[in-house]
């Protein structure tokens, strides 16, 4: 660290759930302008909230305001199949800052209070949109489909072929009648 120093690249350590080159026991090299992360994410897995969490180096942070100095954290929703899932990262700039113990009371405050709102059901403003549209969309295609159904051909098949055999029968009594009449004609005539 000494050497990355006297060379002008500051260079971090910060824990890190990654495994590769760069994270050898755990611990991973910030080089640059990286900060160290540390989040905790609420998710919902077949039906239950489920808690896990994330530490690592990262290269990029959110926009925060001027004001804000380290550490500072930002939430952040992302939307998924079964409700989303919630998400605290907190962030700091100190060799090893982001420790198990880096900003405990907050992502405890922050976990009970986002288990407990997730537990009465989707409520994020995101969850309830897509929810709506979803259901939008469901009801335009059903109205679609319910349109485009020939009613009169399934629901008045029955009293339709009523109707029409009943105008047959009354053409043929019609023809029949016709017929008797000709016929009667024809007999005056030759009377």
């Amino acid at each position: 660290m000494v050497i990355h120093e006297y060379l002008g690249v500051s260079s971090i350590r910060c824990y890190s759930d990654h495994s590769g080159p760069n994270s050898a026991g755990g611990i991973e090299r910030c080089d640059g302008d990286m900060a160290c992360s540390s989040a905790r994410i609420i998710f919902r897995e077949e039906g239950e909230l489920r808690k896990a969490m994330a530490r690592q180096c990262v290269a990029r942070t959110p926009d925060r305001s001027s004001g804000s100095g380290w550490p500072w954290c930002t939430e952040e929703w992302a939307g998924g199949d079964e409700g989303g899932m919630e998400v605290l990262t907190c962030f700091c700039n100190t060799d090893l800052c982001n420790d198990n113990n880096f900003n405990r009371g907050k992502f405890s405050e922050w976990t009970a209070a986002t288990m407990a709102r997730l537990k009465s059901g989707p409520t994020h403003i995101m969850d309830i949109a897509v929810t709506v549209a979803t259901a939008a969309v469901a009801l335009f295609f059903l109205a679609v489909v319910v349109s485009n159904i020939p009613w009169k051909s399934i629901l008045g098949s029955g009293s339709s072929k009523e109707g029409e055999r009943e105008e047959e029968n009354g053409d043929q009594e019609e023809d029949d009648e016709e017929k008797e009449e000709k016929d009667e004609d024809k007999r005056e005539k030759k009377d």
